[in-house]
C-alpha cells in the first residue's frame, strides 16, 4: 500500500509538470503565431510581463496565465494522485483535457471581473454583463477544448511511461501495482450519490441559453418552441450523458477519492455532459436552418461548444456544494438517505430551478435605462418635406415582423448609397499627396444621378474637438454644408465618428523594429492626441494595421474612461447632436466606426464597448432634449472591428440599452477584406454574413442596415461577389452604404505604388488624379431601381443588378417613392396603386403613386 501511495505521488508529479510544462510551451508558441491573442490562448508575449498601469494587457500575464497554468497544474495532480496507477491513459487523457477546459473558464472570469474592477461598475447593467462575462469564459474554455488536446495528449504519454517505469520497477522487486491514493473516512468515488446532481445541468443550460443569446445571437436560427425546447433538449441530452459519462468512466477511476477530488472530477464531468449536451442543438439548427456553408459550421460548433461549456460550469458551481452537502448528511443523519421521499427531495431543487429559468428566459429586465423619445410635431415634418421629401426617420414596428427603418409618414425606408471620406483628418504618409478629394456640391449631383439617398459622412474627432474641451466650429460648418448640399439632392446623412487604427498619433516611431509577422503601425485617423493613450505599448501592426498593441491599448483606456475619455468622447456627440438635433436631413447617428476589440476581446468589446455607446447615446438625447425643435434621431452602432474581418464576433450585451431608435449597423464584408480571403478559404459567405447580421439584429429588436461594404482591386475579379451581395440586399429588404465615394492617392489606406485610386465609386489615375471610367457593371448595379420609401411595408423586392427591371409587393397607406435609372420613359404595370407619376431628373426617373392597402409594382 505505501509503494502503491508512493507511484501514486510520483506518477501524479509527472503529470502535473508535464501538463505546465506543454501549456506555457503551447502559449508562448501560439503567443509568437498568433500576435492578436484571438485564436493563440493569450498574446501574452505583446501584453509584456509587468503591468504598467491599471489598464496594461500584462495584467493577462500575471493573473490570467498563472490561475490556467498553476490551476490546470494543481487540478491535474490531484486528480491523478487519486487514480493512478491504476488508471489507464486514456482516462487521464480525459482527466486533464476536461479539468484543462473549466481552469480555462475560471481563470478568465477572474481576470473578467478584475478588468471590470478597474472599468468601475458605473453604466454597467447586472444581467446583460452577467451574461456577456459568462458567456466570453465559455468562449474561452471552447478555445481550450480546441488546444487541450495538445496538452493532454503529451501528459497522457508522460503517465504511461510513468506507470511503465513502475511496474518494471515491481517485476524487478517482486511487488505488485495497484489502486490509486486510498482516503479512508473521506466519501469519495461511488461513495456519493452524485447521480442527482447532474439534475442541474438543465439549469446550467438555461443560463448558457440566456448568454448565448446574447453574445452569440448570429451563431443560430430560431428553433421551434424557442428557448423551452432548447433547454429541454440539451439539459435532457446532457443529464444522459453525464450520468453516462460518470457511472462508465469517470468514477470507475476514483473508487476512493477523497470528496474534493471527486467533487472537482463531478464538475469536469458535468462540463463535458453539458457540450454534449448542445450537440444535438447544432445538428437540429443546421437541419431548420442550414449549417452555413464553406466554412462557418465551425464557427457555429464553436459557439455550441462554449454555450456547453458554461452550462457545465454554471452547474458545477451549484451542484458541487450541493453534493457535498448530501455527502455530509449522509455520513451525519444515515437515516436522512432513507425512503422515497428523501430521494425525491435530492432531485427537487435542480429540476425546480432548471424549470423556473426555463420560464423566466427573455423575459428578466436588462436593467438599461431608457431615454424618452420626442415625437416629431407637424411643423418638423412640414419643414423635411422641403427638403427634397426628406423626413425624419424613425423605427418601425409591427408584431410578428422584424422593425425597420421608416419615416415620420409610416413609410418603409431602406437608405442605399455611399461612404463619404472627404472630411477625415488622416495621417498623411506622403506630404507631397493630399489625403482626401475636396468635398463639392459637385459630388452630391453626381450621387443624386446614381440614385443614391444616403451618404455617411465620415467625420474625426481629432478634427471637432483637437483641443479637449473645444469644439472647431469651422469644422462644424463644413459637416453643415454637406448636410445641407446633400439634403438639396435628396439624400439623407448619417454622421459616423470615423477612426482607424483608433488615431493618427499612433504611428510608430523611426526605427521602430517589430517581431515576425509584424510591422511598424502608421496612424490612419480617428482620436485627437489628447485622447490617445498607448501607455507606452508596441506600435507594432499585426494582421493589419487595426491589431496593434498600441492600437489596443488606447482603445481600452477609451473603454475604461480613463482620464475621462471616454466621457469627453461622449460630450463630442453631444455637440454634433446639438448642431442636428432639429435637422430631419440627418438620418441619424453612427457611434464609432469599426471600434478595436481592446486588451480583452469579449470584455472590453462587448461589455465595456455597450457602455460606451449608452454614455453617447444619454449625451445624444439629452442634446436633442435642450434644443428648440430637436427630436431624437436614429442611433447606428457596430459591433468591433472583429465583425468586419470574420463575419461575426460577440456584441455588447442586448441589454446595453433600451432606447427604441437604435439601428445595428455591422460592416458586412464576407468574401471581400475578411481574415480568411487572406488565408485562402471562405469562413464566412456573403449570404451568411447577411444571416449573421440579421439574427444579431432580431436579437436587438433593432433594424439592419450595413454601414460599409466593397470589394477592392481588379473589377472582373469581384463583379460576380458584388452582384450577390446587392441580390441578397434585394431579397431581404435591406439598405447599405458602399465604401467609399471617391479614394485620394495620398490616403492612408492606399498602395503608395498604386497607379489608380483603387477602391472608390469613382475613380483617378495616381499621382496626378486625372478621371477614370468607373466599371461600367458597378455603376449599374449600384444605380438599379428600388423604393426610396415604401407605405406600410414591403414584402418582398427584386430588382436586376444588370438591367432595368424592378418588381416589388408591399401593404400600407401613404406615396410610394421608386428611383428608376435610366434614360428611356420606364413601362409600368402597377396593382393597388393611384395617381401614377413620373418625372425625368438626371440619371433617371422618380416614380411615385398612391397606396391605400395591398400593391405591387412592376417596371421595366
Amino acid at each position: 500500500m505505501l509503494d502503491d501511495q508512493r507511484g501514486g505521488r510520483r506518477l501524479a508529479r509527472i503529470a502535473s509538470l508535464t501538463t505546465a510544462v506543454v501549456l506555457a510551451v503551447l502559449c508562448a508558441a501560439l503567443g509568437q503565431v498568433d500576435g492578436t491573442g484571438l485564436f493563440a490562448p493569450e498574446n501574452w508575449p505583446d501584453a509584456g510581463l509587468v503591468p504598467g498601469n491599471a489598464t496594461s494587457p500584462a495584467w493577462a500575464t500575471v493573473v490570467f496565465l498563472p490561475l490556467l497554468i498553476g490551476g490546470s497544474a494543481v487540478a491535474v495532480h490531484r486528480v491523478v494522485r487519486a487514480a493512478a496507477p491504476r488508471a489507464s491513459a486514456r482516462w487521464v487523457f480525459g482527466a486533464v483535457w476536461s479539468s484543462l477546459i473549466l481552469v480555462a473558464f475560471f481563470a478568465k472570469l477572474a481576470y473578467s471581473v478584475l478588468l471590470l474592477a478597474v472599468a468601475g461598475p458605473d453604466g454597467l447593467h447586472l444581467i446583460p454583463t452577467a451574461g456577456s462575462l459568462l458567456a466570453e469564459c465559455g468562449l474561452t474554455g471552447a478555445k481550450y477544448a480546441a488546444f487541450g488536446p495538445l496538452v493532454a495528449g503529451p501528459t497522457a504519454l508522460a503517465y504511461r511511461i510513468g506507470v511503465w517505469r513502475l511496474r518494471r520497477k515491481a517485476v524487478e522487486g517482486d511487488q505488485g501495482v495497484e489502486g490509486g491514493e486510498r482516503a479512508a473516512g473521506h466519501a469519495g468515488g461511488a461513495d456519493i450519490n452524485q447521480i442527482a446532481g447532474f439534475a442541474w445541468l438543465p439549469a446550467g443550460v438555461a443560463v448558457a441559453l440566456q448568454a448565448g443569446t446574447g453574445a452569440f445571437a448570429w451563431a443560430a436560427g430560431p428553433i421551434p418552441g424557442g428557448f423551452a425546447v432548447a433547454t429541454l433538449v440539451a439539459g435532457g441530452v446532457a443529464v444522459l450523458a453525464g450520468v453516462a459519462l460518470w457511472r462508465r468512466v469517470v468514477a470507475p477511476g476514483l473508487p476512493r477519492a477523497r470528496t474534493g477530488v471527486t467533487l472537482w472530477s463531478l464538475a469536469t464531468t458535468l462540463t463535458a455532459a453539458g457540450v454534449l449536451g448542445f450537440a444535438p442543438l447544432w445538428v437540429v439548427d443546421g437541419f431548420l436552418n442550414g449549417f452555413g456553408g464553406a466554412l462557418f459550421p465551425v464557427a457555429s460548433v464553436l459557439v455550441r461548444v462554449a454555450e456547453g461549456v458554461t452550462a457545465g460550469a454554471c452547474a458545477g458551481v451549484v451542484c458541487a456544494p450541493w453534493v457535498a452537502e448530501l455527502a455530509w448528511r449522509r455520513r451525519t443523519e444515515p437515516s436522512a438517505e432513507r425512503g422515497r421521499l428523501a430521494h425525491v427531495a435530492r432531485w427537487a431543487p435542480p429540476v425546480a430551478i432548471a424549470a423556473v429559468l426555463a420560464l423566466a428566459s427573455g423575459t428578466l429586465p436588462s436593467g438599461a435605462t431608457g431615454t424618452p423619445v420626442t415625437l416629431v410635431d407637424a411643423r418638423t415634418q412640414a419643414a423635411g418635406r422641403d427638403l427634397k421629401g426628406l423626413l425624419p426617420l424613425t423605427v418601425l414596428r409591427r408584431d410578428g415582423q422584424p422593425p425597420v427603418i421608416g419615416d415620420s409618414a409610416g413609410r418603409q425606408v431602406l437608405l442605399r448609397g455611399v461612404n463619404v471620406n472627404q472630411l477625415i483628418d488622416y495621417g498623411q504618409p506622403d506630404p507631397a499627396k493630399p489625403t482626401v478629394w475636396p468635398l463639392e456640391d459637385s459630388d452630391y449631383a453626381l450621387m443624386a444621378r446614381y440614385g443614391f439617398d444616403v451618404q455617411r459622412l465620415a467625420l474625426s474627432w481629432s478634427a471637432l474637438e483637437p483641443e479637449r474641451g473645444v469644439f472647431d466650429e469651422a469644422y462644424l460648418a463644413r459637416v453643415r454644408t454637406a448636410v445641407d448640399q446633400a439634403a438639396a439632392h435628396g439624400i439623407h446623412t448619417v454622421l459616423d465618428i470615423h477612426q482607424d487604427t483608433f488615431s493618427k498619433y499612433v504611428t510608430a516611431a523611426p526605427g521602430t523594429r517589430c517581431r515576425a509577422n509584424a510591422s511598424p503601425e502608421f496612424g490612419n485617423d480617428g482620436a485627437p492626441e489628447w485622447a490617445t493613450r498607448t501607455d507606452g505599448a508596441r506600435a507594432c501592426g499585426f494582421l493589419g494595421r487595426d491589431l496593434a498593441p498600441n492600437v489596443q491599448q488606447a482603445f481600452t483606456n477609451l473603454y475604461d474612461d480613463t482620464d475621462g475619455i471616454g466621457t469627453e468622447f461622449a460630450r463630442a456627440w453631444g455637440r454634433l447632436a446639438e448642431t442636428f438635433a432639429d435637422e430631419p436631413a440627418v438620418a441619424g447617428y453612427d457611434l464609432l466606426n469599426e471600434p478595436g476589440p481592446g486588451n480583452a476581446p469579449g470584455v472590453t468589446s462587448s461589455v465595456l464597448l455597450g457602455r460606451l455607446y449608452q454614455q453617447a447615446i444619454t449625451s445624444i438625447r439629452a442634446a436633442e432634449a435642450k434644443t428648440r425643435g430637436g427630436f431624437h434621431h436614429l442611433v447606428f452602432f457596430e459591433p468591433s472591428i472583429l465583425w468586419s474581418g470574420l463575419g461575426f464576433d460577440t456584441t455588447p450585451p442586448a441589454g446595453f440599452a433600451d432606447d427604441p431608435l437604435l439601428v445595428f449597423s455591422p460592416h458586412l464584408y464576407s468574401e471581400s477584406i475578411t481574415m480568411d480571403q487572406g488565408l485562402g478559404v471562405t469562413l464566412t459567405s456573403i449570404e451568411q454574413g447577411y444571416t449573421t447580421a440579421e439574427r444579431t439584429a432580431r436579437a436587438y429588436g433593432a433594424p439592419l442596415w450595413s454601414g460599409e461594404w466593397g470589394w477592392f482591386g481588379e473589377p472582373e475579379d469581384f463583379r460576380s461577389r458584388f452582384d450577390r451581395y446587392l441580390e441578397r440586399q434585394n431579397a431581404d429588404m435591406l439598405g447599405s452604404a458602399i465604401w467609399v465615394w471617391k479614394k485620394a492617392c495620398g490616403d492612408p489606406q492606399n498602395d503608395p505604388a498604386a497607379t489608380t485610386s483603387g477602391g472608390g465609386v469613382v475613380l483617378y489615375t495616381c499621382p496626378d488624379g486625372k478621371p477614370l471610367p468607373s466599371p461600367a457593371f458597378e455603376i449599374t448595379a449600384l444605380s438599379q431601381a428600388y423604393p426610396r420609401s415604401a407605405p406600410g411595408r414591403l414584402a418582398s423586392l427584386k430588382s436586376s443588378v444588370t438591367d432595368r427591371d424592378l418588381r416589388l409587393s408591399g401593404t400600407g397607406a401613404g406615396i410610394l417613392d421608386v428611383w428608376i435609372p435610366g434614360a428611356s420613359r420606364p413601362a409600368t404595370t402597377v396593382r393597388g396603386l393611384t395617381g401614377v407619376q413620373l418625372s425625368e431628373q438626371p440619371g433617371g426617373w422618380r416614380l411615385t403613386a398612391q397606396a391605400t392597402g395591398s400593391y405591387t409594382l412592376q417596371v421595366r
